[in-house]
C-alpha cells in the first residue's frame, strides 16, 4: 500500500470509528428533553471538581504502572529503557489511539525504538501479551462482577443474551447465512490452492521474518526476571481502573452512595466501549448510564457522570501525550537513542 492510499485509509478509518462515536452522541441528545438537559447541565454545575483532578492523576498514575510492567517485559530481550522514554511513549501510544484505532501499540513502539534503538518487532510483540494480559484480568473481572452482583446484573443480562442471540424472524435470514458461509468456504480454498504463490511472495517472506521477531517478543513472558513485580502491575493497573471510577462516584451528590459493586459494573461493561469505539466517546457515556439506571440513579445523571469520568481520563491522556511528545526530543538529545543493554 503507498504512503498516500495508508493516509487515506488512516483518514478514513478514523472518521469511521469518530463517527460512531458522534452517531451515539446525538442518538442520546436528540431524544433529551429540555428538562433532561437542564438536569444535565445541573449535574456538571454541582460536580466536585477536586474529584475530577483526582480521577484525572489515579489516570496518569495507571500508566506509570504500565510502563514499568513494560519494562520488566522488555528487560528479557536484553534491553532495559528509561523509565522516563518509556512513560512517554505509553502516554503518546495511548493519544495516538484517540485518533486512530489501535495505532498507539505501533506508535509506542516506534518511540521506544528511536529513542532507545530497541527492535520494533520483539518490542511489539511485548505489547501483545500486554493485550493478552489484559484480556485475561478483564475475564477475572466480569467473574468477580457477575458473582458479587448477581442478583442485580442477572436480569440484564439475560436480557441481553436473548436479544443478541435469539433465532432471526426475517424470511430472508437463511439465504444471507448461507451466502456467508459459500463465501467463507470458496475463500478457503482459494487460499489453499494459491498457498504456495503465497508463501513465495515478498510479503510473505517479509511476514514470516517479522513473526519471527515477534516471537522473541512473545516469549519474554517466560523469561521474565521480576515475575512477582509482574503480577504485582499487572494487578494494580486494574485496581487503578477500578479507583478512578469509585472516586468518580464521589464527583456528584446523587452517585456519592453508589459501593463497590456498582463499580465494578462499570469497569466490566464499561471496558468495552473502549474496545467497541474509538476513544470509547459516545458509548462510554450510554453504559455508564444505562449501567447506574440498574442501581437507581437516574439516565440524565448516569450521563453526565459518564462524561464527567470520561473526559477526565481523556483530558489527562491528552495533556500528558502532548508534554511527553514535546520532552521527548529535549529530553534525549545527548543520548542519540541509545539503550542501556543488559546483555554482554
Amino acid at each position: 500500500m503507498s504512503k498516500g492510499r495508508k493516509a487515506l485509509f488512516d483518514v478514513l478509518k478514523t472518521a469511521f470509528f469518530l463517527g460512531i462515536g458522534i452517531l451515539l452522541i446525538w442518538l442520546v441528545v436528540r431524544n433529551l428533553t429540555e428538562k433532561d438537559k437542564s438536569e444535565i447541565f445541573l449535574s456538571f454545575s454541582k460536580a466536585n471538581y477536586g474529584i475530577i483532578i483526582l480521577i484525572m492523576l489515579l489516570g496518569i498514575l495507571s500508566h506509570v504502572s504500565r510502563a514499568i510492567r513494560w519494562q520488566i517485559m522488555i528487560e528479557p530481550l536484553g534491553h532495559k529503557p528509561r523509565f522516563l522514554n518509556t512513560f512517554m511513549a505509553v502516554m503518546v501510544g495511548y493519544m495516538a489511539n484517540l485518533a486512530v484505532p489501535r495505532i498507539g501499540e505501533v506508535t509506542r513502539c516506534g518511540i521506544l525504538k528511536r529513542y532507545e534503538n530497541l527492535p520494533l518487532d520483539s518490542v511489539f510483540g511485548t505489547v501483545v501479551v500486554e493485550r493478552i494480559i489484559d484480556s485475561f484480568l478483564l475475564l477475572v473481572v466480569s467473574v468477580i462482577t457477575i458473582l458479587w452482583q448477581f442478583d442485580v446484573l442477572s436480569a440484564k443480562l439475560f436480557e441481553a443474551y436473548h436479544t443478541l442471540f435469539k433465532p432471526a424472524q426475517s424470511q430472508d435470514a437463511f439465504p444471507i447465512k448461507t451466502g456467508l458461509i459459500i463465501s467463507f468456504c470458496i475463500l478457503i480454498l482459494v487460499l489453499f490452492l494459491m498457498r504456495k504463490s503465497i508463501l513465495q511472495s515478498k510479503f510473505a517472506l517479509k511476514f514470516i521474518e517479522f513473526l519471527k521477531g515477534f516471537s522473541t517478543g512473545l516469549s519474554t513472558i517466560t523469561k521474565l526476571k521480576k515475575p512477582y513485580l509482574f503480577v504485582f502491575h499487572s494487578v494494580l493497573i486494574w485496581v487503578i481502573y477500578f479507583s478512578g471510577i469509585y472516586v468518580g462516584f464521589m464527583a456528584l451528590p446523587e452517585t456519592s452512595t453508589l459501593g463497590i459493586g456498582a463499580s465494578l459494573a462499570i469497569l466490566f461493561f464499561g471496558t468495552f466501549a473502549f474496545i467497541l469505539v474509538q476513544g470509547g466517546i459516545g458509548a462510554y457515556q450510554i453504559i455508564v448510564q444505562n449501567t447506574l439506571i440498574i442501581y437507581g440513579i437516574s439516565a440524565n445523571v448516569g450521563y453526565a457522570l459518564g462524561w464527567i469520568i470520561w473526559s477526565s481520563q481523556t483530558i489527562a491522556i491528552i495533556i500528558g501525550g502532548l508534554l511527553s511528545l514535546i520532552l521527548l526530543p529535549i529530553l534525549n538529545k545527548k543520548t542519540n537513542g541509545i539503550s542501556s543493554n543488559t546483555s554482554k
